[in-house]
């Protein structure tokens, strides 16, 4: 698995936006069901990552889950900008990372996913 700044760098790009595809954040929509949003598009590495709030990716720190909050920030009724923060490239959520590592997450793994990423070098 990725530490969690290579997956941040894996999702931004280089890019040093707040999202990967910029600063903009669409407030006339939730990223959740906005199948036309800049969400669902790949970044500049060709990537299709951080494009459902719902899909939360682990990293090799346990502190640390990216990509999605299981759809907390959409259905806790937090407000369109706040919807749309766990695609956020850097964001982190203390919280999440306690609840997926903790008794309650062991009955939903099968809802996490993993990016595999390999070594290049010595």
């Amino acid at each position: 698995m990725p530490s969690s700044d290579e997956w941040e760098h894996a999702c931004g790009a280089g890019a040093d936006t707040l999202f990967r595809w910029g600063d903009h954040c669409p407030l006339d929509a939730i990223p959740y069901g906005d199948h036309g949003g800049p969400q669902h598009g790949p970044n500049a590495f060709g990537l299709r990552i951080a494009h459902d709030t719902y899909s939360t990716e682990l990293t090799s720190d346990r502190t640390a889950v990216h990509g999605g909050d299981g759809g907390e920030s959409v259905c806790g009724g937090y407000g369109i900008l706040l919807a749309w923060l766990p695609l956020a490239t850097a964001n982190r959520n203390p919280s999440m990372a306690d609840f997926v590592h903790g008794p309650e997450g062991e009955d939903l793994c099968e809802d996490f996913t993993t990016r595999p990423v390999l070594t290049l070098g010595p």
